[in-house]
């Protein structure tokens, strides 16, 4: 028996790219409550100095990365998933994303911050290392900020004659430094 799809001529997603963008969505916000999620976030907390100089508190609820140990506010974190909840692009994806997303313990998540969850993300998406990912993400903002001369110069590497040499000088010797 083949499964009805539930995208296209008379619906309001006209492919399977919007249908599965809206489910995934529907599905974060499940996960936006998760008491699971919500007891790693309470146990994991404790009260820091206010990083906000203009802050009205002198404290506030903050966290310590499980990944770079640095001291985070807790708006600067993210609730991870260990074992990532993967891909939601087609039917046959579906029930183990939800297990993957929804069906967990405590010890199967950590609090990590922004910027590491950034990193995960694209080591999982790129399928390099995490090291890695950390270089590249770094690449990219010095490349995108046109940093990319003044970064060479300020390591006394003189800059190649265009931004892709320029780039891979700044990989290789951010990898030398690993």
């Amino acid at each position: 028996m083949k499964v009805k799809e539930p995208w296209g001529k008379g619906t309001p997603w006209k492919n399977s790219v919007a249908f599965f963008t809206y489910l995934r969505g529907c599905l974060r916000k499940a996960w936006s409550t998760n008491p699971i999620k919500l007891n790693v976030i309470r146990n994991s907390r404790y009260q820091i100095p206010n990083p906000n100089p203009k802050g009205n508190k002198l404290t506030v609820w903050g966290f310590d990365c499980k990944l770079c140990g640095k001291t985070f506010s807790l708006k600067d974190g993210n609730v991870d998933h260990i074992t990532p909840a993967g891909s939601l692009q087609k039917t046959e994806d579906i029930q183990g994303f939800v297990e993957r997303l929804l069906y967990v313990e405590e010890a199967d998540l950590r609090l990590i911050c922004k910027s590491c969850n950034s990193c995960l993300a694209y080591a999982e998406k790129m399928g390099i290392s995490l090291d890695a990912a950390r270089i590249e993400k770094e690449i990219i903002q010095i490349m995108k900020d046109k940093k990319d001369k003044e970064w060479l110069l300020s390591h006394n590497i003189t800059p190649a004659s265009n931004a892709t040499k320029r780039r891979q000088q700044i990989k290789e010797e951010m990898e030398s430094g690993v």
